[in-house]
């Protein structure tokens, strides 16, 4: 009786995470498809939107800050990311950006995959770079490029 109990126990958990993990995941890509959608109707020149970017941080903040996922967008004349939670945003004008990488980890941090890292000068002169992993690597490197080129 308690190997069936436990059993039946086993499989209601397994369920139960299914199902909520399942919900979760549904409810996330509402919201980012939400998102996506207020980024083009912002933006409707945009060149570019990834609803679902997600944001390594900021080299001058140091390693201690929150990462999170956000909308990457890229404009005629600036690389912009609004971060889901907690809420921020970062603009990166065109104009400074010195390059751009693909090392697979950055402030510490990794999923083992090449990363989208922009390199920029800031507002003070100063240099620092901000990382993203997202989808189509090679189209955002592309697009910034050109665009960098174009502006």
């Amino acid at each position: 009786m308690s190997t069936a109990l436990g059993v039946g126990l086993a499989v209601g958990l397994t369920l139960f995470f299914i199902v909520f993990f399942g919900g979760l995941l549904m409810i996330l890509r509402s919201v980012a498809l939400k998102k996506e959608a207020d980024a083009w109707r912002r933006y409707p020149q945009a060149r570019r939107v990834d609803r679902a970017a997600s944001f390594f941080g900021q080299q001058s903040r140091g390693p201690g800050q929150i990462r999170g996922n956000g909308t990457l967008i890229l404009t005629e004349s600036e690389l912009i990311f609004e971060m889901w939670l907690p809420r921020r945003e970062f603009r990166i004008p065109l104009a400074s950006i010195e390059s751009l990488e693909n090392p697979k980890s950055f402030l510490g941090k990794s999923r083992f995959t090449p990363l989208l890292k922009v390199v920029f000068n800031d507002q003070q002169g100063s240099k620092d770079s901000m990382a993203w992993q997202v989808r189509d690597l090679s189209g955002w490197m592309e697009q910034i490029d050109k665009a960098r080129r174009e502006s």
